[in-house]
């Protein structure tokens, strides 16, 4: 986390944009414009979060492993993970505290990339939430990835 604390305005908008997605059965199309904000905005909320949970609702292991992957590089998180195979639909869960994951089959209709922020600090607990959720080829693009 920063030395500095966050602004608590900046805090309050990232936080309304990323709520646009709650509820949503399946992520947006996103333009250009609008994914470079939401994967700016995921960053921002990494950078003050102590750790973070991904959930993936996906159509195939390979679809929910290559976004799982491409989603904690993004976030600074390096994995490579060993699933067991699995046919159909599957819902991953990845705890990057813990580094466990956890994976089933899934029958449901949702799609996409779930994020939750934990924090335990008071100055950023307004950040603390679960958003998505966001596309699976939402940090597909090489140069959107961390540096």
């Amino acid at each position: 986390m920063p030395s500095s604390l966050p602004n608590a305005a900046a805090i309050a908008a990232t936080r309304q944009r990323l709520s646009q997605f709650s509820c949503l059965t399946t992520p947006p199309t996103l333009t250009t414009a609008e994914a470079t904000q939401v994967r700016d905005d995921l960053r921002y909320f990494n950078e003050w979060s102590d750790y973070q949970t991904l959930g993936i609702c996906a159509s195939s292991l390979a679809e929910g492993q290559r976004s799982l992957e491409l989603f904690l590089a993004a976030l600074g998180i390096a994995v490579s993970l060993d699933l067991p195979d699995r046919d159909g639909a599957i819902y991953l869960k990845f705890n990057t505290l813990k580094g466990a994951w956890y994976l089933d089959d899934y029958s449901g209709p949702s799609r996409g990339v779930l994020i939750t922020f934990h924090t335990s600090e008071p100055e950023t607990a307004e950040l603390a939430g679960t958003y998505g959720p966001f596309p699976f080829d939402l940090f597909a693009d090489p140069s959107a990835l961390a540096t």
